[in-house]
């Protein structure tokens, strides 16, 4: 298979999404003050952790739909009930920190709850889409929610002309939650039918979710948990610098999610050998797509800084910091993928992640007060990078190949890309005709 063609039609998807994400930042830190800014971030912080640490049921969803031949209704029920269950908690939380918390985070704790729920139901959503083997229905279900989102908060913004973090936190809710509606309605009837669940696919779904949730919901952290560092040291305009740092270096992980989410299916199809072959070609293609991503990034920090992100100072400088470390761990997903649906051992990848999660928090505490935000990117992108070296000594070792196999570019890769240039050339000349 091509992994350049395959790669590349999955990034046309995820882009819709970078187009998005990208909108969101740009509308919500113009319209807020900095501080207000901050709170948003770290209120989307925590829905971002809950989504990480629940996205396991997407997993899971999708294994008992593709793998095990469970009705794509069933498994959809069957995954609601502890997606309700989660978000339930999730609101009386809300609730009781609303009055408990007081300030800020009281009055951003039940948006952020009822946002927090809503995100749950939506991943169940795809992930039983994905098990169908319905990819444009699955990219919408990741593409509505935040789209919707954004939608709601530019009308909270800009037309009720509510701008405060719990007013747009409460927008953001709102749209997750219509993204809910639409895609029950894109499921229709596969969503109703194949009979309740039992108590033993429960079960499974919960065990599988869990696992895989671990390894999500600490990859999450591992860059995002600085925040609360960053908060702590530098206050909530350095939140707000910090995190849009994070946030265009994250992007660049757009095309080595593309790459791997593009061969999953034939990692899990595949024997074990072919299918470490392949994970270390799609490595090979992150080696040097990355490489050129990043290194273009690096030069137009600075620009970034000037003319998009004017009130942030000194956030060209921890994306540069912050960069090494996000070359390097963009092998992590095609890591990740291969001891997930080859070798059924998700939690493989929690345990990388969860080193470099320990590291980065030690670092950022030592590095945070003595260089502020560059001492959180700093810190990432250590513990990045030590992370994945680790897990590529295991996987190497484990699956017996030699280091050239991830660095080595052959002629294999060159002929991916003349591949697709060629498919480009052909679609441009029959639409000439």
């Amino acid at each position: 298979m091509s992994i350049a063609f395959g790669g590349a039609v999955a990034f046309l998807f995820r882009g819709v999404n970078l187009v998005v994400a990208l909108a969101t930042v740009l509308l919500t830190q113009g319209a807020m003050t900095k501080d207000s800014y901050g709170a948003f971030v770290l209120g989307l912080t925590v829905v971002g952790i809950v989504n990480a640490v629940t996205g396991g049921l997407t997993a899971s969803a999708a294994y008992q739909v593709a793998n095990k031949r469970e009705p794509p209704g069933r498994v959809f029920a069957g995954g609601l009930s502890p997606a309700l269950m989660v978000g339930t908690v999730a609101l009386v939380a809300g609730l009781v920190g609303r009055s408990a918390l007081g300030g800020i985070a009281g009055d951003v704790a039940l948006p952020v709850a009822l946002a927090a729920t809503a995100v749950i139901v939506n991943g169940v959503a795809a992930g039983v889409f994905l098990g169908m083997n319905r990819l444009v229905r699955y990219n919408v279900a990741l593409v509505a929610p935040p789209a919707l989102a954004l939608t709601a908060i530019g009308v909270t913004a800009f037309i009720v002309d509510m701008r405060t973090p719990q007013a747009l936190l409460g927008a953001y809710a709102a749209g997750q939650w219509l993204a809910s509606l639409v895609l029950g309605a894109m499921g229709g009837r596969s969503f109703i039918a194949g009979g309740r669940p039992d108590a033993a696919l429960v079960r499974a779904m919960v065990a599988f979710g869990a696992l895989a949730g671990l390894s999500s919901g600490v990859s999450y952290l591992n860059y995002r948990a600085d925040l609360f560092v960053v908060e702590h040291f530098e206050g909530r305009a350095g939140v707000g610098t910090y995190s849009l740092a994070v946030y265009v270096a994250e992007s660049v992980w757009q095309v080595s999610g593309s790459l791997a989410l593009a061969t999953y299916p034939h990692v899990g199809a595949l024997d074990r050998a072919a299918a470490a072959e392949l994970t270390t070609r799609v490595m090979r293609h992150t080696v040097v797509l990355l490489g050129v991503i990043c290194a273009v990034v690096f030069v137009l920090a600075e620009p970034l800084q000037a003319f998009v992100f004017t009130k942030y100072d000194g956030m060209a400088s921890a994306l540069r910091f912050i960069l090494p470390g996000v070359l390097v761990y963009g092998l992590a997903q095609s890591f990740s993928g291969f001891y997930t649906y080859q070798r059924g051992m998700p939690w493989v990848s929690a345990v990388v992640a969860g080193a470099g999660l320990v590291l980065d928090m030690i670092l950022a505490v030592a590095l945070v007060p003595l260089m502020g935000v560059d001492g959180a990117a700093l810190a990432s992108a250590l513990a990045y990078s030590l992370a994945m070296a680790g897990a590529l000594a295991v996987f190497l070792r484990s699956e017996h190949l030699p280091l050239r196999d991830v660095f080595r570019i052959g002629r294999r890769e060159l002929d991916d890309y003349r591949s697709v240039l060629s498919r480009l050339r052909a679609f441009r000349l029959a639409r000439q005709r």
